[in-house]
């Protein structure tokens, strides 16, 4: 069965992500929501930014939409999870139904619904792929998959723990 949900981080928290405050991206495509995919803008003063089709770049998942992030802090900051690691797994839903034998060991791009949610693409499947299928539920309509970490903007950053 194929499915929609937003994406969502469901196995790797501990070793593989970690909570931040961005400033959100301004412009009117930016607002993020549950599931979307972002990443810091150096050129503009880090701001977090919602990933554009086939991103070449990706710095995390958001968990929260941009608007109710902007009153969780005094400053307007939004948090979002990072992702940072080759443990992190993400359900993504799909148009496709997924068939374990067929799609798990293989890499597919992602693709925006028009209702917002990311979905795996399983027609991207060269240069556009960004995610390697590492299981799936059949009867749910769910790829699993990690994050291609030459993608990945902060697959190198670690995190000091007290």
């Amino acid at each position: 069965m194929s499915s929609l949900f937003p994406a969502y981080v469901c196995q790797g928290y501990e070793a593989g992500t970690h909570n931040a405050q961005f400033v959100p991206g301004q412009a009117t495509n930016e607002p993020c929501i549950p599931g979307d995919f972002w990443y810091a803008d150096t050129s503009d003063n880090g701001e977090a930014k919602r990933c554009g089709t086939n991103p070449t770049l990706i710095g995390g998942i958001s968990e929260i939409s941009t608007e109710a992030g902007r009153v969780l802090t005094p400053d307007g900051l939004v948090p979002l999870r990072i992702l940072t690691g080759a443990s992190v797994r993400i359900a993504f839903s799909s148009t496709t139904t997924p068939v374990r034998a067929t799609h798990v060991g293989n890499s597919y791009g992602i693709t925006r619904a028009t209702g917002g949610q990311w979905q795996l693409d399983v027609s991207k499947t060269t240069t556009a792929s960004r995610f390697k299928v590492v299981d799936v539920d059949e009867a749910n309509g769910i790829f699993y998959a990690v994050v291609h970490q030459n993608v990945l903007q902060f697959a190198d950053l670690t995190v000091a723990t007290a």
